[in-house]
């Protein structure tokens, strides 16, 4: 892991060498950290979870962007496993019962060793051409993670609005991430994973088309007899961003080929809409996959609906979030999942870098993807939180009460403290 990390380090400061020291800018463009407290037994139990993005840019007109990316699903695993050696690999290969189940262990050992590790990875690599030929287009090339559809993150950084993206999400309210992974998180419906490029029209103020033309690295399946990477599937999106006074509107629509006989195709929109007079209400909904070829239903769907309501001293906030049986082209285990999220808020983050409240958040596990019931079907999370903001960093504390773990007494209280900032 010190090795891996030395040599991204080792990339990257020489990347940042290679472009002119004035135009070069190295940033913290995202983190997150949390800590969870609960008890398991009889031990009360930190987990902690971090997550940061890393970024070197430089240049307007010929942008070049460089990110880096930095998850763990559990600090504390990870600082207990870098202190001990691996178990010694079991090379006996007539294995006795006894010394099958120690074979079984290590599997297990290493593959949690895996999952907890914690260094630094490449996200992304950019280059980006504004305006050519005094043309009002951005022509980008593009290999690893790029853009985001429809999670209302891109307005501030494109219009400079106000942020109005919905707080359900992070790990704060999907601890276990997607399918059990962390450093998987909802984040809009649909995001652009591969090797391509992207064309946008810069000649209006605020409304921007955006067309992405790429190799889908979401598609890049292990070919379960080979373990190679099934590659060669390509996706095309078209993207539309309009931004007014009252009314923010994201939409965008794609595809992915080859794929069976038909492909596969999705779309969804992102609406924000603001009366001015304290009622404002966002919504999310979209296709994130759809094979033709299959019968489409309701699990297909990704809707997150969200009134609000300010009154100044306060404000109420509903969610409903109806998860996708696929997310990011991949299944998320997590069929008929849906969350009503009930959020109470006294005062006001953007005006006063304080506010505090209550929030009650009801969960329906639904099914997993092989259509067997899950054994606890439903959750209900009471929670006191606080949160303020420091010179950029916010703070979030909460206490979450879990009634429905009236079994296990010693369970049903946790605490949270999560931090974000960026720099």
């Amino acid at each position: 892991m010190v090795k891996g990390f030395r040599r991204v380090a080792a990339a990257l400061i020489a990347t940042s060498a290679s472009l002119p020291l004035a135009a070069a800018e190295l940033s913290v463009s995202n983190l997150e950290l949390a800590t969870t407290g609960s008890v398991e037994g009889q031990d009360f139990v930190l987990a902690s979870h971090a997550a940061a993005e890393l970024s070197v840019s430089g240049g307007y007109k010929f942008g070049g962007t460089l990110k880096f990316a930095f998850d763990s699903n559990d600090l504390e695993k990870t600082l207990g496993y870098s202190m001990i050696a691996p178990t010694d690999p079991i090379s006996d290969p007539n294995l006795t019962t006894a010394t099958q189940a120690d074979y079984n262990a290590l599997v297990d050992e290493l593959a949690d060793r895996i999952a907890n590790d914690a260094s630094l990875a490449f996200r992304l690599a950019r280059i980006s051409i504004r305006e050519p030929f005094s043309l009002p287009v951005e022509f980008g090339y593009f290999i690893g993670r790029s853009d985001v559809f429809c999670s209302g993150d891109e307005f501030p950084l494109r219009f400079g609005t106000v942020p109005f993206g919905t707080a359900f999400r992070g790990f704060s309210y999907f601890p276990e991430g997607i399918g059990g992974n962390t450093a998987l998180q909802y984040d809009g419906i649909h995001g652009v994973s591969g090797t391509g490029f992207s064309l946008s029209w810069t000649g209006a103020k605020d409304f921007v088309p955006i067309l992405y033309a790429y190799q889908d690295a979401s598609m890049a399946i292990a070919d379960q007899t080979s373990g190679e990477l099934d590659r060669g599937r390509y996706s095309a999106d078209l993207r539309l961003l309009a931004n007014g006074k009252m009314v923010k509107f994201e939409a965008f629509a794609g595809g992915t080929w080859p794929y069976g006989s038909t492909g596969l195709y999705r779309g969804g929109v992102l609406a924000y809409f603001s009366s001015g007079a304290g009622a404002n209400f966002l919504a999310q909904v979209g296709i994130p996959r759809w094979d033709p070829g299959a019968a489409f239903s309701i699990d297909n769907l990704f809707f997150l609906f969200e009134p609000r309501v300010d009154f100044g001293f306060a404000s109420i906030f509903v969610t409903l979030f109806y998860h996708p049986f696929y997310y990011m082209q991949s299944e998320t285990g997590e069929k008929g999942a849906t969350d009503v999220n009930f959020r109470l808020l006294l005062g006001d983050l953007q005006e006063t870098n304080i506010e505090g409240g209550f929030e009650t958040t009801i969960g329906l596990k639904g099914t997993a993807a092989t259509a067997v019931a899950v054994t606890d079907q439903f959750s209900l999370i009471l929670a006191p939180y606080f949160s303020l903001v420091t010179e950029g960093v916010r703070w979030d504390f909460k206490v979450r009460v879990h009634p429905l773990r009236y079994a296990k007494p010693l369970e049903i209280v946790e605490t949270f403290i999560g931090v974000r900032t960026a720099f």
